[in-house]
């Protein structure tokens, strides 16, 4: 199944993903094997990492050329960004300090942890308030969204539910891969990445969720949160 990957830490030395182009392309061609075809790449934005928008669409540019050379003449990467959110995050938007997905209204926004749900749904609120689509980036780390009608109430409040392939394919027993297995069973989660950083721990691998899901979910919503849904940021077919 083709796939649109839209987080990932592929862009070397922008973040704590590639160390340099070389491993960068490695992760390109381990995920074009597992089907993703174009990639939104999405480094980090916090305290630590701070990237111009100048330096990330270079970037993309830069490794687009080698990838569509040694990939696919068609394979593309566009820029984004993995927003930790903060409180004067829609000051920076404003300010165009930060980047949101392709220059669309999508945003990928990302939250410690430990996060209160309050906080969680207050910063969706406040992203949607002023005509932004916040993408709550890997929602299996936030125990605050395991209680029950909380992903219900963000994504009515207008967010959309980002989940990465690796838990999906884990352990049947592992209480974060039973969750999550629930989550796409009803049809909760509208995109579905690889948030590859390296080639060792935290490789590209959709292989076993893809098995997974091959077994448990309908095709169409399948291809939606894998393929489809991404266009939709994209703004074009691809």
């Amino acid at each position: 199944m083709r796939k649109i990957d839209i987080h990932n830490h592929v862009l070397p030395g922008l973040d704590d993903g590639a160390s340099d182009e070389k491993e960068s392309m490695r992760m390109l061609k381990s995920a074009a094997k597992q089907g993703v075809i174009s990639v939104i790449a999405t480094p980090h934005y916090s305290a630590e990492y701070r990237n111009k928008k100048e330096e990330i669409y270079q970037a993309c540019k830069k490794l687009e050329k080698r990838a569509r050379e040694e990939i696919n003449p068609k394979f593309s990467i566009y820029p984004g960004e993995e927003i930790l959110y903060t409180q004067d995050i829609l000051e920076k938007l404003e300010k165009q300090e930060v980047l949101t997905m392709v220059d669309s209204s999508y945003i990928l926004v990302e939250f410690m942890p430990w996060t209160p749900y309050s906080e969680i749904y207050r910063a969706v609120r406040n992203l949607t308030t002023k005509g932004y689509v916040p993408i709550v980036a890997h929602i299996e780390r936030y125990p605050a969204l395991r209680e029950k009608g909380r992903v219900d109430e963000l994504i009515e409040t207008g967010a959309k539910m980002q989940m990465n392939y690796r838990p999906v394919g884990g352990k049947w027993y592992a209480e974060t891969t039973r969750w999550c297995r629930k989550m796409l069973k009803e049809n909760k989660i509208h995109f579905l990445s690889t948030d590859m950083h390296n080639m060792k721990a935290r490789k590209p691998d959709t292989k076993e969720a893809d098995a997974w899901m091959e077994k448990h979910l309908d095709r169409i919503y399948m291809r939606a949160v894998c393929y489809k849904n991404a266009q939709e940021i994209i703004g074009k077919s691809e």
